[in-house]
């Protein structure tokens, strides 16, 4: 089984340049592959959907008009 890659570099292509949903996930698609798996600081077992949505419901990511941008407030400093 391949390791699983950490949210953070998911969140450093958004702190790049903020993104559509689609954008983004092709962004993955592109970095990691598209069976990508991920794991936070305390969790793992994400895909790119699960990801996505602890994204959002932890506030890491905002959404301004139709892209995404990191919050960065919320995201540790690690």
């Amino acid at each position: 089984m391949m390791s699983e890659i950490h949210a953070h570099k998911v969140l450093n292509l958004l702190r790049d340049k903020p993104m559509t949903e689609q954008e983004l996930r092709q962004a993955v698609c592109v970095e990691f592959g598209e069976q990508a798996q991920f794991r936070t600081c305390k969790l793992s077992g994400f895909d790119f959907e699960k990801l996505f949505a602890f994204f959002i419901d932890r506030q890491k990511i905002t959404q301004q008009g139709e892209c995404w941008t990191i919050n960065q407030e919320q995201v540790c400093g690690h």
